[in-house]
Parts: C-alpha cells; structure tokens; sequence
C-alpha cells in the first residue's frame, strides 16, 4: 500500500464534481489514497481556511503521515493576479506543527473553472441546444478571457441556469473531460503531480 495519501482541498460544488471526474480518468484506481474536502468558497482569509481543513483532516486521519495537499481555486481574475493563497506562507505555518504534510500544491484555474468548461465549447453548445446557425465557438477561443458569468449568460440565452458552486452533474456528462485536460496546462500540471506520488 503507498504510504502517501492526497487531501483535496477545492472551493465548491461545481470544483468537487469536476475534479472527482477528472481524477478517475487520470489516475489509476487504488494506487493512492485521495481525501476531498469542500472549502465552500473563497474568502478574505484563505489561507485560515485552508490550514483549519488541513488540521481537521490530521485530527481525523492520524494514520497518514505523508500528506500531499492540493488546493484547487479560481485566480477569480487574468494571469497578471496573484494566487488567493499564499502558499509560502501556508507550508511556513504547517512546518511549525507537523511533518506529516509533506507538501502544498495550488491547482489554479484562470479566471476559474468555468473557463476549463469552455475549452470544450461545442458539447456546451450542445448541451444547450443551440442552433447550428447560432454558434460562434472562435467568441471562446481565448477561454481564460471568460468567467463564470459569461457561462451563466450564456445559459440564460438559451433558457437555462447556470449557478457558479452548485452542482453540475449534468452539464459534465455532456462534456469531454478529454478533451477540457489535453487543453488545459494547469490541470494537466495538477494531475502530473498527483501521478509523481503514485
């Protein structure tokens, strides 16, 4: 059995869904254990957050005594806006306390995860049922010029809700999660890292 484990720390509904999906595509079954814990959103104080989910899971899983923690979040902006996080800090603070986190990897997606979904534009076409005449999928080609309201807007044409946080189940069944990771660095980066501890 592999002595290392990974903790899964994501902003909500819509990041648990997705990255549960994408984590059984990618990576083999039974190879490493992988905890999921929802942060229920961004706030002024990520990183208090972040480092009360981290200590709750040593206080619940005191078997495990080589963590890998990754920390899915939106930049909630373009590239030239830092990380919500200040990771520096964060392995600082755990350092102090315990060994058995052995590292803290962020997983950001620009703007936030709804630009990934764009990334396969044409099954959210679909999925909305737009007509031929209708789609324009070169308006999305430069998917991190987006955000989560524009996909709710989207929606709205087309008579449909799209909330940001709440489940998706069914717009992922519609989508190539394939296609949405070969498109994307930033998870292919976060899976690769994932794949490393296996």
């Amino acid at each position: 059995m592999n002595p290392k484990s990974i903790l899964l720390l994501y902003e909500g509904e819509t990041e648990e869904e997705f990255y549960r999906r994408i984590i059984n595509l990618k990576v083999p079954p039974r190879t490493i254990r992988i905890s999921y814990s929802n942060l229920k959103g961004i706030t002024t104080n990520i990183n208090y957050k972040v480092l009360r989910k981290i200590y709750k899971h040593l206080s619940t899983n005191e078997g495990e005594d080589q963590i890998y923690v990754f920390v899915a979040v939106d930049r909630e902006g373009d590239r030239s806006n830092d990380s919500p996080m200040d990771i520096g800090r964060l392995k600082k603070e755990l350092s102090k306390d315990t060994v058995r986190v052995v590292d803290v990897i962020e997983v950001i997606a620009t703007q936030d995860i709804e630009c990934w979904f764009l990334l396969d534009i044409d099954n959210i076409f679909n999925y909305l049922r737009v007509p031929q005449n209708k789609r324009n999928p070169e308006k999305y080609s430069n998917t991190e010029a987006f955000n989560n309201r524009d996909l709710s807007n989207l929606f709205r044409q087309y008579n449909k809700v799209y909330l940001k946080g709440r489940r998706v189940d069914n717009l992922l069944d519609n989508l190539d999660l394939h296609r949405i990771y070969n498109s994307c660095q930033d998870l292919r980066d976060g899976i690769n890292e994932m794949l490393k501890l296996i």
